[in-house]
């Protein structure tokens, strides 16, 4: 079985993170800013105001999302093999677990509209499937970094 190669992991984990971080910011606020102002009108929830903790939260979500995306394709290369394909899959992978599923739930509660939800997943497979072969360019196995 092969060892993960955990400062690489890192590294590729950050690239993705910081692409999924600035995509979603320009997601969020450019593409689906006025679903997002449905969505508060329809709560009758006044807009949250901009402040510089909030983005504390979001890098949090966007570094963890990264991890997630790099563990599945420092895993499934064993099974696939190295390359952009297997990081797609990997992208694809880690886009189900936190843009497809986990939205989901917040629909029926009325915190995110269903078109909302298709706009915001379909931009998200792209970044998604981006950041995973940028991050797993960086990736390399704990034997050939050593060979190098």
């Amino acid at each position: 079985m092969a060892r993960i190669n955990w400062g690489r992991l890192i590294l590729g984990s950050l690239i993705a993170a910081i692409i999924t971080f600035l995509a979603d910011g320009f997601i969020h606020e450019r593409l689906v800013r006025a679903d997002w102002s449905a969505v508060y009108a329809g709560l009758r929830a006044a807009e949250p105001t901009p402040h510089g903790s909030s983005m504390v939260y979001f890098a949090l979500f966007e570094l963890g999302r990264g991890l997630i995306s790099m563990l599945f394709y420092a895993t499934m290369r064993t099974h696939f093999g190295a390359g952009p394909k297997t990081a797609v899959l990997a992208g694809i992978a880690s886009w189900i677990a936190f843009s497809l599923t986990g939205p989901a739930q917040f629909i029926p509660l009325g915190f995110f509209s269903t078109a909302l939800w298709i706009k915001v997943g379909a931009l998200q497979l792209v970044t998604s499937s981006v950041a995973a072969i940028a991050g797993a360019a960086m990736y390399k196995d704990p034997a050939h970094t050593a060979a190098a």
